[in-house]
């Protein structure tokens, strides 16, 4: 019947429940007519909706061990989601040998739907110290840039062992000892 009392009352001022807004608990809707007054009672209970934290970054080395994206969400991710695309280990567990760098999205699903975040992973690559080089320079020759005796495609910034009197990779036949740098 129509027309009876919700105890408490639901913040609408009506019988409509909104989880937005009301709490989960017991509700009773009593009815009153000229000759009984009779109720029952309502229990909601309000599910969550799942957490799949936040987004993190990661950048690892190719040589780093294995490592679980999942310690890279933010926030409080509710385990036992699916990633995708799908790790070579098949769970969480990224392997910066066999895996390709990019974005892994953290997926995860309950009655009330499905929220997801991402990890990018970053592979650095290994320093490039070229390859084995030599020279040949007679003790009148101008100075020359050792880098550029290199062989491969060495990245720049790095630094010469023995250091050379220049304090650079310039090498000076005049004023340098020959040798292995």
């Amino acid at each position: 019947a129509t027309g009876g009392t919700w105890s408490p009352a639901m913040n609408s001022g009506s019988g409509i429940f909104d989880p937005a807004l009301d709490a989960a608990g017991t509700y009773n809707y009593t009815v009153t007519n000229s000759c009984v007054t009779v109720s029952s009672d309502v229990v909601v209970t309000i599910k969550l909706l799942p957490d799949a934290g936040s987004n993190g970054t990661i950048t690892l080395c190719p040589t780093d061990p294995s490592t679980d994206l999942f310690s890279q969400l933010g926030g409080s991710p509710d385990p036992g989601g699916t990633w995708s695309p799908a790790m070579n280990s098949g769970s969480g567990i990224f392997d910066p040998a066999v895996d390709a760098a990019g974005t892994y999205t953290y997926t995860v699903t309950n009655s009330c739907g499905s929220l997801s975040a991402d990890v990018v992973v970053t592979i650095t690559s290994n320093p490039d110290p070229g390859t084995n080089g030599s020279i040949t320079l007679c003790i009148n020759d101008p100075s020359t840039d050792l880098f550029n005796q290199l062989g491969g495609t060495p990245d720049a910034g790095g630094s010469w062992t023995p250091a050379m009197n220049s304090g650079s990779g310039i090498f000076d036949p005049a004023l340098d000892a020959p040798g292995t740098y």
